[in-house]
């Protein structure tokens, strides 16, 4: 699936490019919350050497986009559950602590091979410098 966006800003082989919201987002709504309506922004491979201000053709694969929202989405989600599991036997409160101390180090662990480029495999790619 291709979109269009422009080149915000470079970083180390990777193009920040702000896009219009499109049908892939489906009810998210997440850009909203963000406070700018309509508007996404995704770190991108920079395949086509563009420059800041540049249009883009950005190429988002469907499968490594749902790779990467189940990891950052799913995992600490799945650390919380098991979390508030672990801690039901003990208390309530135990359980609120426990899902949170998972959550949080599942997520870090999550920012952790972020970091690390581990997930660059999945990163949508700026393929072509649109005229």
């Amino acid at each position: 699936m291709s979109v269009v966006g422009t080149v915000d800003k470079l970083e180390r082989g990777f193009a920040i490019v702000t896009m219009e919201r499109q049908d892939m987002c489906g009810e998210c709504h997440a850009c909203e919350l963000m406070g700018e309506t309509k508007k996404c922004t995704l770190k991108c491979v920079n395949s086509c050497h563009s420059k800041i201000g540049d249009k883009v053709e950005v190429d988002v694969a469907k499968a490594s986009f749902l790779k990467a929202t189940l990891i950052m989405y799913g995992l600490p989600l799945l650390g919380l559950l098991l979390g508030i599991g672990m801690g039901y036997f003990i208390s309530e409160l135990a359980s609120l602590v426990l899902g949170i101390i998972c959550m949080g180090l599942i997520y870090a662990g999550v920012k952790w091979g972020d970091k690390k480029n581990k997930y660059n495999k999945m990163l949508p790619a700026a393929v072509r410098v649109l005229k």
